[in-house]
């Protein structure tokens, strides 16, 4: 008997991340012409001790996750077809931005999700077209969290082809509707952002003390002409995660969080990679950079370029990562003992992601309830700035809607386990 439309689209909300890899989506594209905040809040020898201490399927008091995408309509015509067709696998879920994403969002046990737009916003488009777009969608995205304030926050997309204006953006949104920080998707056109054009942008992000999100985009076209043609699926199953990790790593090499050291970077997917060879990266990277500068005759070059810390360091001090698309407990185990649980935050990438997969993931986490609830919500406050909040604002998950969709969701999962198994 054929499964429902309905079962198929919750499969392909489960696999539209592994079928992502099947896609390219092209340098440039033609140039045609949405809270108030959430009211939910070192690393130590202790911190690993904790996650030993067993409090698993016990929920937290609050839900926040943080990489979760939309989808403008301007932008949609823009984008390629074949992207397109990608993205609408997940339906009508990446444009919805109103009560049934609320409606998703409680029956899952979501209290707020921070809002950005789906890879690769305005930095695929030309100056013009990206700075006025940018603008737009901004002051729509603005428009939604005010409507939903308890259930909405908003991270800027930004025109990163013109870094003044985009340093610009960033302040705008800040300061007008309280945007917690910016989403940039990697490179613009090879150009990454320890590149010194982009200096307004970090900068002003570290006067506003907002933090800029890391998102995966594909590489630029010569590496995947190199490791990916002929094989596509590698893109979005390993190479978005190797692209945006060296990207985190061009920063520390290039002495980024030197020069802003109160600068604060998320990256998803539990790290990047990062903290599963964090040992060997610190030590290799960070004695070759040094061995480096100590060899160079150009002292300024040394001076722009050299690492000024570990990276250990700066992992610790200027890096934030989420468990985006990641929910392995082995993972977020070593996450927590790498960068410690204060550095360490839940998302979930919907709509790519499962909500239900995420929150039971959370819930099952072999965490004090006291680590329960900073990786939940505590951390996330803290870091943007969101007012703490001692019960949920969430509506009830006890209802025909929530029941039907848990169960959906759950057998969506064990027939894509027997596929991949």
């Amino acid at each position: 008997m054929a499964a429902k439309p309905d079962l198929w689209q919750s499969i392909g909300v489960v696999t539209t991340s592994v079928v992502l890899g099947l896609r390219v989506v092209p340098s440039g594209l033609a140039s045609q012409s949405l809270p108030a905040p959430s009211k939910c809040f070192r690393h130590s020898v202790e911190s690993d001790k904790t996650i030993m201490t067993k409090t698993a399927d016990k929920p937290a008091g609050c839900v926040i996750a943080l990489e979760e995408a939309f989808l403008h309509p301007k932008l949609r015509e823009l984008y390629p077809t074949s992207w397109v067709k990608i993205l609408d696998l997940v339906g009508g879920r990446l444009s919805d931005v109103g009560h049934e994403r609320i409606r998703r969002m409680d029956a899952a046990g979501i209290d707020l999700q921070v809002l950005s737009h789906v890879q690769p916003g305005v930095q695929t488009l030309d100056r013009d077209t990206a700075i006025r777009l940018s603008k737009e969608v901004n002051d729509w995205l603005g428009g939604v969290i005010k409507e939903h304030p308890t259930r909405f926050a908003g991270f800027a997309m930004l025109p990163t082809q013109s870094p003044e204006d985009a340093a610009d953006e960033l302040e705008r949104t800040v300061a007008k509707f309280g945007f917690k920080g910016a989403l940039i998707n990697g490179h613009t056109k090879g150009r990454y952002l320890d590149d010194a054009s982009f200096s307004p942008i970090l900068e002003r992000a570290q006067a506003l003390d907002v933090p800029l999100y890391i998102h995966p985009t594909d590489p630029p076209q010569a590496i995947m002409d190199i490791y990916y043609k002929d094989y596509p699926a590698l893109m979005q199953s390993w190479g978005w995660q190797v692209e945006t990790g060296t990207h985190l790593l061009r920063l520390m090499s290039g002495g980024v969080f030197d020069r802003y050291p109160h600068l604060k970077v998320i990256v998803g997917h539990m790290g990047e990679l990062i903290p599963f060879s964090l040992k060997r990266i610190n030590t290799a990277l960070t004695m070759g950079n040094w061995l480096l500068a100590s060899q160079s005759k150009d002292t300024e070059s040394a001076d722009r370029k050299g690492m000024q810390n570990s990276v250990f360091h700066y992992m610790r001090e200027n890096v934030f990562i989420t468990t985006s698309g990641v929910f392995d407990q082995a993972a977020l185990n070593c996450a927590i003992a790498e960068l410690g649980i204060e550095h360490v935050l839940f998302s979930v990438d919907d709509p790519f992601g499962d909500n239900f997969e995420a929150v039971e993931f959370l819930n099952k986490a072999q965490l004090s309830q006291e680590d329960k609830e900073k990786l939940a919500h505590g951390n996330a406050e803290r870091l943007l700035k969101l007012l703490p909040e001692t019960s949920s604002r969430r509506g009830t998950s006890r209802s025909v809607f929530s029941f039907k969709a848990k169960i959906k969701a759950k057998l969506a999962r064990k027939l894509l386990s027997l596929f991949v198994k």
